[in-house]
């Protein structure tokens, strides 16, 4: 009969003896399979719901897998997976190094990064979805909310499947009133991630119920009108989402019509738009001056004169009250004057030789030694 295998340490990587305990470390092998087996438990939790598209709550699911074993590579590549899905590249690549790291012979992680870093432009998108969030959350800081939403419809037009970005769209709409457009843009949400909590909390705050959050996720988010009110700012400006969406249009209006064999196109080459960049180059200053008068010079002399009013008000509230500290302490010397004539007054007469017993007719000597003798 062939000699068990004597097990390892994770740990140290000394020889675990009979009774589970490891002799260098104390390590418990038999506490930690348990972690393991809880580690596995979860991460199947968590498949289970990234199939049923709830990728927040796999992502949950797969936070407590990895905090029962950080090694489970199969819960890290996943919740990556579900990180990319939702937008989030930059913690989906965080999540696949670290799996690579852990065991690269058979990961399926390396094929992801290698994918990714195929793509440069992809990277060099992802790059700027996240700035121009970054540049959105700076507007909002400052009061420019409609700045923000342009920032934020840009960098979801890079990137359609950034959910955070959708879900603050649509708070800034809730805080404009536009509910119509929040919940279109909710409903973004919940085509990625069908039960995204914070989408859900949002729509039961505008008064939707059970049956309309269902029938906003049965909803087709074709032409619903998100990106409409952008377009002008996306002239010349060719993005991979714009392009499949402008080609999705094509190809409906000739399948409607059955007219394809009429439309006419030409080689990329034999197309020139030389002659138009002037007219091109016109649209884009007057619409740069129209959005600088009517959008971001107002906003700005609103936020000086409110900043004004403010100052003016604390400095009056500060004259105010060093008035009254002077009127006090004015009032203050006056009493003290007082105080100080009534004592002078007072010692002058407590000091003031008696010239009662002075009668008429007496000479100088003996009013000196009536009053020596006093």
């Amino acid at each position: 009969m062939a000699a068990k295998k004597p097990v390892m340490c994770p740990n140290c990587g000394a020889h675990i003896r009979k009774n589970g305990y490891c002799p260098e470390c104390g390590m418990n092998i038999f506490v930690l399979r348990k972690a393991w087996n809880t580690s596995d438990y979860y991460y199947n939790q968590g498949y289970d719901k990234a199939c049923a598209r709830d990728i927040s709550g796999a992502i949950e699911s797969l936070k407590i897998s990895l905090r029962y074993n950080k090694k489970n590579i199969r819960a890290r590549n996943l919740i990556g997976l579900c990180y990319y899905e939702m937008g989030e590249i930059i913690e989906a690549l965080s999540h696949w190094v670290m799996s690579v790291n852990y065991k690269s012979e058979g990961n399926v992680a390396v094929k992801y990064l290698k994918d990714v870093k195929k793509d440069p432009v992809r990277l060099a998108e992802c790059d700027a979805v996240a700035r121009k969030f970054n540049t959105a959350l700076s507007y909002i800081d400052s009061g420019d909310y409609d700045l923000a939403m342009i920032q934020l419809k840009n960098a979801l037009s890079d990137n359609p499947h950034f959910v955070q970005g959708y879900l603050l769209l649509a708070l800034l709409y809730m805080q404009a009133g536009n509910y119509e457009k929040a919940r279109v843009t909710l409903r973004r949400v919940l085509k990625i991630d069908i039960a995204n909590p914070r989408a859900i909390r949002y729509l039961r705050e505008m008064g939707s119920s059970e049956e309309n959050i269902l029938e906003l996720k049965n909803g087709s988010i074709d032409d619903d009108g998100l990106f409409e009110d952008m377009e002008y700012e996306d002239a010349g400006r060719e993005t991979s989402f714009n392009k499949k969406k402008r080609e999705t249009k094509k190809l409906a209006t000739l399948k409607e019509t059955g007219s394809e064999s009429v439309v006419r196109t030409g080689n990329f080459s034999e197309v020139s738009l030389a002659r138009y960049s002037g007219i091109y180059v016109l649209i884009g200053v007057v619409l740069g001056a129209l959005l600088l008068f009517f959008v971001i010079v107002p906003k700005r002399e609103k936020k000086l004169v409110s900043e004004n009013d403010k100052l003016i008000r604390t400095y009056s509230e500060e004259l105010s009250e060093k008035n009254s500290i002077i009127e006090s302490q004015e009032s203050q010397i006056k009493e003290l004057q007082t105080q100080l004539e009534q004592k002078v007054e007072e010692e002058a007469k407590s000091t003031m030789p008696d010239y009662s017993g002075i009668k008429s007719g007496m000479s100088d000597e003996d009013i000196e030694n009536m009053l020596d003798n006093e």
